[in-house]
């Protein structure tokens, strides 16, 4: 199959284009040749400047030397839409440092408007590459700086019917769309549930536009080979929507391709009782699936089976092995452990990791111990404490915000009083369109860059780690809670009226008694977390994860060595440690006491009739240290065990 056309501009005014962007970079040095290096050059740039991108095409730029990657910020390298206003004028994606190579890969397209993805459809985007004498250039590791600042155009394919908008990496084959051999659903796993909605994989990216919900159906699955018959005969269950969760190139970071949620419209036709059903996800009866890869090859291949049940417990393991692959967060208990600073993430990303916030700061002012009067307006700490009994006054104009890198625990009084001219809600609390799409989303760091410099009165409090709301937040301005790890609540912190946000996991704060719309958090605020390039830490933190009790319909009377498979990352560890089932039986209390075991055999109550239970506690540790921000995970967990002593 050819791949996709491109429209390339006349060769002359690239040729034109090309020389007047990069030439400045492209400079011979004067300097003698044997001399130390003393300036950064810019070789190549691909594709060449004024080409015509599509909307998922990288942009490489190559130096004559490696680059420090730690030079590569959101102030050094920017990629901006021409003619736009705000900080969503940035293209998302990442940006990657190989050697001397420097690669930007736009975020992948999910919605059929093709309008989400890392660049917006027709626009003109200009790259920017601070050099010499900009203090914040890009530099080589052995720190010579860019030798002048770069500017380049590049035009984006527009989303027009019959055009070519979108790359194939690899267009002479297609991958077919499938459920995961370790997925919920599949056989040997945990079946879903027959209210959940069924998770499908394909290798390679999926085009968005020929996503058709209504060419699928659901249906009981009757084996040809199998003359025993179905005992029920349900209709067919209609697909109400499917979701692109993913939609990666084929070299992103975990492989890539694109992964599907398909939400069915009704629950699953299943009678009640402890048992799975068989059934199969197919095209519906004389359609044929329009579903596509890049190049338009059909990535819709044959029916795919899958398991579903009816009942409170699942059976999650084997006879004798129970295997956590980290795809939901079923076995999840969201408890605070007193010994970590932050709850490590757990939530179908196929692993148990950190997502730490750029925003959280350098830590400059080190711990910090809040009372009496505030009065800056950037608060840069490693840890924030404001202790019961205590309040803090915020007395800064403007934007404040409290940020650390680990710990937030806000146990007294933290109060600010209410500008005088309120600014109007930045987005809206009610129709909150932002719910269940990243559409529109900027990243945080961008959004508080855009609100230092427009002065907004707001207050943000941003942890790296878990943010601790035990004692009381009484705020008269819009105020954005913000959390790596998760946001706890004991009391429902005031802001302005409709102006309570909430951004990361967790936020259950108690309802007010009295019908107050200002106490009610705004959950989906238009913003995604985005992540520092270069390890910022100051001191180590360590975040942790505790499971549900495992197993969960065995009595096994013996473990076995259990299979565990993580990284370390640049600069972190992992640990993976058990603990007696019922550690949490005194709550958070309860599990800062519980003893924690390096095999699962210790955890085991001693002759116990009910069998050995355990439970998991995943540590995960991040410390300072030079390059990349790359933080340890725990992607597979394997237990095993004897019925017998």
């Amino acid at each position: 199959m050819a791949p996709p056309r491109i429209d390339r501009p006349n060769p002359d005014r690239r040729a034109t284009a090309l020389s007047l962007a990069v030439a400045l970079a492209l400079a011979t040095s004067c300097s003698d040749p044997g001399a130390a290096r003393s300036e950064l050059r810019l070789l190549d740039a691909r594709p060449e400047p004024e080409t015509s991108l599509l909307l998922n095409d990288d942009i490489r730029l190559t130096f004559d030397a490696p680059i420090d990657q730690t030079t590569v910020t959101l102030e050094s390298v920017r990629l901006e839409r021409v003619g736009a206003t705000g900080a969503s004028r940035v293209a998302s994606g990442r940006w990657e440092v190989e050697g001397r190579s420097l690669r930007f890969v736009p975020d992948g397209v999910r919605s059929p408007d093709l309008a989400d993805g890392g660049y917006v459809p027709g626009a003109t985007y200009r790259l920017t590459i601070a050099g010499f004498p900009f203090l914040g250039a890009v530099r080589s590791l052995d720190g010579a700086s860019l030798e002048r600042s770069v500017s380049l155009t590049y035009p984006v394919v527009r989303a027009t019917t019959g055009q070519a908008v979108l790359r194939d990496a690899s267009p002479e084959t297609t991958s077919r769309l499938r459920l995961l051999p370790s997925a919920t659903g599949a056989e040997n796993t945990r079946p879903i549930q027959w209210t959940e909605p069924l998770r499908l994989a394909c290798d390679e990216p999926l085009d968005p536009r020929t996503i058709r919900p209504r060419e699928y159906e659901v249906r009981a699955y009757r084996d040809p080979r199998n003359p025993e018959p179905v005992l029920y005969d349900p209709p067919a269950i209609a697909v109400d929507r499917i979701v692109l969760e993913s939609n990666e190139g084929e070299d992103a970071e975990g492989g890539g391709g694109a992964r599907l949620v398909v939400h069915f419209a009704q629950p699953l036709p299943i009678p009640d009782g402890s048992f799975a059903r068989e059934f199969v996800f197919k095209e519906r009866d004389g359609v044929v699936p329009s579903l596509k890869d890049f190049s338009g090859g059909d990535a819709f291949g044959r029916r795919i089976r899958f398991f579903a049940a009816r009942q409170d417990v699942l059976p999650s393991e084997s006879d004798q092995s129970y295997e956590f692959e980290f795809l939901d967060d079923l076995d999840f208990v969201p408890v605070h452990d007193p010994a970590s600073d932050g709850t490590a993430r757990w939530s179908g990303t196929g692993r148990v990791g950190i997502r730490y916030p750029a925003a959280a700061g350098d830590g400059a002012d080190g711990a910090v111990t809040l009372g009496g009067a505030e009065a800056r307006g950037d608060v840069r700490a490693t840890r924030i404490a404001l202790l019961e009994g205590d309040t803090c006054t915020l007395e800064s104009e403007g934007l404040v915000v409290l940020r650390a890198q680990g710990r937030i625990e806000l146990d007294g009084r933290l109060e600010r009083a209410a500008p005088p001219d309120l600014p109007p809600p930045m987005w809206d609390p009610v129709e909150r369109p932002f719910a269940d799409s990243a559409r529109g989303a900027e990243c945080l760091s961008e959004w508080l860059r855009a609100a230092r410099e427009a002065d907004s009165p707001w207050t943000v409090i941003i942890a790296g780690g878990d943010l601790v709301v035990r004692g009381r937040i009484d705020v008269g301005t819009p105020l954005l809670l913000v959390a790596g790890g998760r946001i706890r609540g004991a009391g429902m912190p005031r802001a302005a009226e409709g102006q309570l946000w909430l951004l990361g996991d967790g936020g259950g704060f108690e309802l007010p008694h009295h019908r107050n719309p200002g106490a009610i958090p705004n959950v989906a605020p238009p913003l995604v977390i985005d992540e520092p390039l270069a390890n910022p830490l100051v001191e180590a933190l360590t975040f942790v994860a505790i499971s549900s009790p495992v197993p969960k319909g065995s009595n096994p009377r013996a473990w076995l060595s259990p299979e565990i498979r993580g990284s370390g990352g640049s600069s972190g560890s992992y640990l993976v440690q058990y603990l007696r089932a019922d550690a949490l039986r005194g709550g958070e209390e309860g599990l800062g006491q519980a003893v924690r075991y390096d095999e699962p055999n210790g955890a085991m109550e001693p002759d116990s009739l009910g069998g050995g239970a355990i439970r998991l506690r995943i540590e995960l540790e991040v410390r300072p240290g030079p390059g990349a921000w790359e933080p340890p995970y725990v992607d597979r967990v394997r237990l095993s065990w004897s019925p017998d002593r």
